[in-house]
């Protein structure tokens, strides 16, 4: 019995060790691993992530239907690569945040076809990915309707359409970072004011530099649960947003836990 129990102890380390072992020569591994069980290919697909190894080439073979969180933010990846996930239907999180540099190789095509094929997406995370645009957020928010995270921070190109487009149909959506979006007031009103309105906890809008201080007057008033509200590098947001912040809550009118800003 204590043989058996010693031997019991031993295989975590010894799977272990040959997932390394996979992914140290993963040339010589690669079709191996397209037919290996699932719990083979989660391991690798875990350490691969973690070293940044997953490319466009080699996902294929690491990819089910079963797999609900894939983490790519260290990994160089393009639209080739979001154009695999099309058997990854119960895939719940996505993280695609550009880590290293912007990453230019993911657009709203590659975007637009995870929705499709991912409708149960719950989070997702595209900050710096630079060549995004509005047509990649509107596609999520009509075919996401589960989604509670999106973080397009650094994301240039996002204009109050995709504001819209979520406040009209993301009505789940709780935490939302569109910090250096080109958007305005009026975008953030179309947000604030639509499905989400009662959702939203969590509210990045640094370095929108359109924004006034009407954005942050509409965001407090309108959304009830608001607890994290950054506006940083917001030049035409004045001390007025600071006493209008203050004054509610002295009021008792919010609920925020955190507010981080710069004033001008």
């Amino acid at each position: 019995m204590a043989a058996s129990a010693n031997d019991d102890r031993r295989v975590p380390s010894l799977f272990k060790t040959c997932t390394k072992a996979v992914v140290t020569s993963l040339a010589q591994h690669e079709e191996d691993l397209f037919v290996s069980p699932m719990p083979i290919k989660q391991a690798c697909l875990t350490l691969m992530t973690k070293r940044g190894l997953v490319t466009d080439d080699n996902i294929v073979n690491l990819l089910s239907d079963k797999l609900r969180v894939l983490d790519l933010s260290a990994s160089e990846v393009s639209d080739a690569c979001l154009f695999q996930l099309s058997v990854c239907r119960n895939l719940c999180k996505l993280d695609l945040n550009s880590n290293k540099a912007c990453n230019e190789a993911i657009t709203s095509a590659g975007v637009s076809s995870v929705s499709r094929s991912c409708p149960h997406l719950q989070v997702l995370y595209l900050r710096r990915c630079i060549n995004l645009t509005d047509d990649g957020v509107v596609a999520v928010s009509h075919n996401c309707p589960q989604l509670r995270e999106l973080n397009v921070g650094g994301c240039p190109r996002l204009t109050d359409v995709s504001l819209v487009a979520l406040g009209e149909n993301s009505s789940r959506l709780s935490s939302f970072n569109f910090s250096k979006a080109a958007v305005t007031d009026s975008g953030v009103f179309s947000l604030v004011n639509g499905a989400c309105s009662a959702s939203l906890k969590e509210m990045d809008m640094s370095g929108c530099v359109q924004l006034t201080d009407e954005a942050v007057e509409g965001v407090v008033q309108l959304c009830p649960h608001i607890k994290i509200l950054v506006f940083h590098s917001c030049p035409l947001i004045t001390e007025n947003a600071r006493v209008a912040l203050e004054n509610l809550v002295h009021n008792g009118a919010t609920r925020m836990k955190q507010v981080t800003f710069t004033v001008y």
